[in-house]
């Protein structure tokens, strides 16, 4: 038996230039075929056999005898499995002398491989059967000039039988009875083989329902892996952010254990704001009490120290700080006035105004709202 895998990956592309050595001059139409068959040899390769089948039959319009281009179409329609088509090409092959032993051995193996049934395709199987029933028709209508008519008035009056049944029914049975023999079983040949295509149709379209069927479900199973998967990446990030709010109130613990109140009011500040669930709030507000009662004054001494000796751009940032902690504290006259020296001696104008204002609006009867407006008048407000 023939290896027909073997058989086409044995096919070697032709050397032009070595031809044209041994020889005086090629005919183009024939250089023009051997470089289509060449890149069908190419398409091949890549198992493209749909494109190397119409490269070589564009190469048989230009070299008709070129019966190494039919071999591999032959082999081609075999690696397709179509095995009929096949066939009909080795068939053609046995014409040229050197490939006829070669063509009844591909064509005895091409009946044992297409006998297993792998993978022969319905439609070539039925366009088979059109052919048959054809050519067997065929045959018998030559018998005479008078039977191709019959046949042919005897298909227009079994066409039109459908419609004409339900007005003249008598006459369509006597009709089909004049039908002659030949004729009838060409017919119900035709119409067995029109009932497996129609039946074919059924297949292609139940199998194309089962198709959508599936193609929906994984969509459906798609969605839910994603789903899944976003529900899983936000508890991830979920729980990262959480345990960093945790990991910053615990720092800010620690600082405050530690003495270390500027470094606690920095942490506290940057939590303040995110959004903190009942656990997360209740130890927040514990943290901010310890720092009122045990980190407010140590900061404002050390920024009211400062701002005695007019250092006031490090004066600043701890004062803002005693500012944040305790917004009702009894010496905020005093300290939002300190706040706006501050900026005003660091040439931050717009900001000095901001606190000086605040001091005026806010604590009007108090003398450091008249401290205020003097600074502002200082600045040319």
């Amino acid at each position: 038996m023939v290896n027909f895998e073997m058989e086409i990956k044995k096919i070697n592309p032709i050397n032009i230039k070595e031809m044209e050595l041994n020889r005086y001059k090629i005919d183009n139409d024939i250089k023009k075929s051997i470089i289509l068959y060449n890149s069908a040899i190419g398409e091949i390769k890549k198992s493209n056999f749909e494109l190397a089948v119409n490269d070589l039959k564009k190469a048989l319009s230009y070299n008709k005898g070129f019966s190494d281009a039919i071999k591999l179409i032959g082999l081609c329609y075999v690696s397709m499995k179509q095995y009929r088509n096949a066939e009909k090409i080795f068939k053609k092959l046995k014409k040229y002398a050197i490939y006829d032993s070669l063509a009844n051995d591909y064509i005895q193996s091409l009946k044992i491989e297409s006998s297993r049934g792998r993978n022969v395709n319905n439609m070539d199987v039925i366009n088979h059967i059109n052919s048959d029933i054809w050519n067997e028709y065929s045959k018998k209508t030559k018998r005479s000039t008078g039977k191709i008519i019959m046949v042919i008035l005897s298909t227009v009056i079994i066409m039109g039988g459908i419609v004409m049944n339900y007005f003249y029914p008598n006459f369509i049975q006597v009709a089909i009875a004049k039908v002659p023999i030949e004729t009838q079983e060409f017919l119900h040949k035709l119409s067995i083989n029109n009932k497996l295509i129609v039946k074919q149709e059924e297949v292609d379209n139940d199998q194309n329902k089962v198709d959508d069927l599936l193609e929906e479900n994984m969509v459906n199973i798609e969605n839910s892996e994603k789903a899944k998967i976003d529900s899983e990446d936000q508890k991830v990030k979920s729980d990262s952010y959480k345990n960093n709010i945790l990991s910053m109130l615990d720092e800010a613990e620690k600082s405050i254990r530690d003495g270390k109140y500027e470094i606690a009011v920095e942490d506290l500040i940057n939590v303040k704001n995110e959004n903190l669930d009942d656990d997360m709030k209740a130890k927040f507000d514990k943290l901010w009490q310890d720092l009122k009662i045990r980190g407010l004054w140590p900061i404002y001494n050390d920024g009211n120290k400062l701002y005695k000796q007019k250092k006031y751009a490090e004066a600043l940032p701890k004062l803002k700080m005693a500012s944040q902690i305790d917004s009702d504290i009894d010496i905020m006259p005093w300290l939002m006035y300190q706040i706006g020296t501050c900026y005003k001696e660091t040439n931050d104008y717009s900001n000095a105004l901001i606190y000086f204002r605040q001091v005026k609006d806010k604590y009007p009867k108090t003398e450091y709202a008249s401290y205020a407006d003097y600074s502002m008048k200082e600045m040319g407000n």
